[in-house]
């Protein structure tokens, strides 16, 4: 006899899905291979899941934002990341390959128009994805507004300090006292340099860091924050080459081209207690691109898995998937 397993209804998220329907790597270039996966009906409303980073990887959790009955999920790791192949990890990784790998990944998968879904340093590709390719936009739903803007950049690396004055006194203290004028500047030049070690260091330092700022009560710290593996040493290289290039959008590039996003069914979703991509971001957005609606969450921080902050999300992704394809 199969075990069922209780399952809580009072959870916005949906059923856990224990495995993709359909998975592969596509061959996009420059020598990557991006790892995909599917859920729910092959028929159903297409909703394309993007992860955060730069660097990071898609999560299990990711395909509970969906509904299995009715959504077709799309979900991969962008360049350099996760399970995709790469002989070069930054090797042609910029916002504009990554726009190109999803143009790829929705030919092969035979998929007109979607939903495209984004947090964090997802947002900023689901926008800039959008704002290039409007017309293979069925809707848009962003949360964890990052738009890469000098001040959001300056929030990143110093501003939050106010905030959290012992975490980043700490971080600071790592470097020499020459560098911690800059230390956006010697966390990258470590991180990209030559000697592992050091490397392994800053990247340790760094991540553990900013995982201070994602929840309103952020993890304890355990014994050994971080190990210095693979996917530890990728993410954070991968995130030192965006960071180096302002993360390949200018000061204002995401909102100089919102005009782009008229028409899109879409959501923004912001938690109060977010101060990895605090609030502003969101509302700045929202005055440029008024169509979409807006919802900004009390007792709420940064990550996806936040269950109030899912009370709005997943509702969102549903409705605006509904809006989309009855529309289109």
């Amino acid at each position: 006899m199969s075990m069922i397993a209780p399952f809580r209804h009072d959870t916005p998220f949906h059923p856990p899905v224990p495995a993709p329907r359909a998975s592969g790597l596509l061959g996009v270039g420059d020598e990557h291979r991006i790892y995909w996966e599917e859920t729910g009906p092959s028929d159903g409303c297409p909703v394309i899941v993007l992860h955060g980073g730069p660097g990071g990887s898609i999560r299990p959790y990711y395909r509970r934002l969906l509904d299995p009955g009715r959504h077709r999920g799309i979900l991969f790791d962008q360049r350099g990341c996760g399970k995709s192949q790469y002989s070069d990890p930054l090797a042609a990784n910029t916002i504009d390959t990554l726009v190109q790998d999803m143009e790829a990944l929705r030919v092969h998968l035979g998929i007109e128009r979607w939903v495209v879904c984004g947090g964090s340093w997802g947002s900023t590709l689901a926008l800039h994805y959008a704002e290039t390719h409007p017309d293979r936009t069925a809707g848009l739903v962003v949360s964890g507004i990052f738009l890469g803007r000098e001040t959001d950049l300056h929030w990143w690396w110093h501003g939050a300090r106010h905030i959290f004055p012992d975490v980043y006194d700490a971080r600071d203290k790592w470097l020499p006292p020459a560098e911690r004028t800059d230390p956006r500047k010697a966390f990258r030049n470590r991180i990209l340099g030559d000697d592992p070690d050091t490397a392994g260091e800053a990247a340790r330092m760094l991540v553990y860091s900013e995982t201070q700022l994602l929840d309103p009560m952020p993890p304890t710290i355990p014994d050994d924050p971080y190990t210095v593996d693979d996917a530890l040493m990728s993410y954070a290289r991968v995130f030192a080459h965006y960071d180096a290039h302002d993360f390949f959008v200018g000061n204002n590039r995401i909102l100089a081209n919102a005009r782009r996003l008229a028409g899109i069914p879409g959501a923004i979703i912001s938690g109060r207690g977010d101060m990895c991509t605090p609030p502003g971001g969101a509302w700045d957005l929202h005055q440029a691109w008024p169509d979409a609606r807006f919802h900004l969450i009390a007792k709420t921080g940064h990550r996806w898995n936040d269950d109030v902050l899912g009370l709005a999300l997943v509702p969102e992704i549903s409705r605006v998937a509904e809006e989309a394809f009855r529309a289109g």
